[in-house]
């Protein structure tokens, strides 16, 4: 343990005993959640968090947690932290990432690391310092707060036998997979998760990609196409953030602070273990069905991959941070790879 985790767990220690010398007056936030507190993963982890931080914190701090839409709407969250008119949201950072392109690398890579190699990025190679220092220009601060699995790689009413199935074809991506997609041939159709089911279920959209099996089931999207494709090259894992107003963190002690950044990393832990069962039911449960699981042809893998690398060269030609959180990404990637190659076989 480094001497800056000794010292913050003996502050905290004396926070908790009630030494007001080691931590600031009690906190309270209001913290919204982009998603339903129900949903798998992204909703619950939110909530997990607020329980969590409210047992642990014996009082000085105190979370109240909103679902969806209920003080602001998801996509303005970010807004609102940075006004002050909300004290922290759980977010994706990929819902800003047309303002700061950057963050797309913070919420999924295509053909990116995996859970274990990104949560070493951003702790041990540099990667939350990038973050944190392009949102502290909007007066907010990032903790990375719940880790996410694999996402699949989508549901079609179609079979891809090669990439030249996809051409034409209307399909619901994002982010930087969006872009891949329309490199290859498809046309990227932008929904919110709302609109994604009575689009795909009229025949507006040939496909979608949405998120793990687990929140795929809440979906309802098995009712309404019937090829499923795992895993998902777009995000073999992300990360979702809690962001909290400069001015509420500011007032923190440091005990505070350290407390919910150890309560976040517990919720990195809880996320990616509590959807490993869920996961594998929901994919049972499509299934019987009807539902028929496929994996992509290699050749469909290796253009996804080759238009993937066109995307990322293109994006770092046109914006600074974006190039600088990629080199980062990809150095600490490099630093990793015969072990990150070995443990894998």
């Amino acid at each position: 343990m480094s001497l800056k985790s000794v010292t913050a767990a003996m502050a905290a220690t004396l926070c908790l005993a009630g030494t007001t010398a080691a931590c600031a007056d009690t906190i309270k936030m209001d913290l919204q959640s982009a998603w339903p507190l129900t949903l798998p993963a992204s909703g619950q982890n939110a909530e997990h968090f607020t329980d969590r931080i409210n047992a642990v914190s014996g009082g000085s701090i105190k979370v109240k947690v909103y679902s969806a839409g209920k003080l602001v709407p998801s996509l303005e969250i970010f807004d609102a932290v940075r006004q002050g008119t909300l004290d922290a949201g759980y977010t994706s950072p990929l819902y800003v990432a047309g303002r700061f392109p950057a963050m797309q690398l913070f919420g999924g890579v295509p053909f990116g690391p995996d859970a274990v190699d990104y949560l070493g990025w951003l702790y041990n190679g540099g990667g939350l310092e990038i973050w944190r220092e392009i949102y502290a220009k909007q007066g907010v601060v990032p903790v990375p707060c719940g880790l996410m699995d694999s996402e699949a790689g989508g549901w079609y009413t179609f079979e891809i036998n090669s990439i030249d199935d996809l051409k034409g074809k209307k399909i619901r991506f994002a982010g930087l997979a969006g872009e891949v997609m329309k490199k290859v041939g498809a046309s990227v159709v932008l929904l919110g998760g709302g609109d994604i089911y009575p689009n795909l279920e009229r025949g507006v959209i040939d496909g979608t990609e949405f998120s793990m099996p687990a929140i795929d089931a809440a979906m309802g999207f098995e009712k309404v196409a019937k090829n499923y494709y795992l895993p998902g090259w777009h995000q073999p894992a992300a990360i979702n953030e809690l962001i909290i107003n400069k001015q509420k963190w500011d007032s923190m002690g440091e005990a505070q602070r350290e407390l919910i950044e150890d309560t976040c990393r517990e919720t990195h832990i809880w996320s990616i273990t509590s959807t490993s069962i869920p996961n594998a039911q929901a994919i049972a449960d499509f299934e019987t069905k009807g539902v028929q699981i496929k994996s992509f042809p290699p050749a469909v893998l290796a253009a996804f991959r080759t238009a993937t690398d066109e995307v990322m060269a293109e994006q770092s030609a046109a914006d600074a941070d974006f190039k600088r959180t990629l080199d980062s990404l990809n150095a600490y990637r490099e630093k990793v790879a015969l072990w990150s190659t070995h443990k894998a076989d």
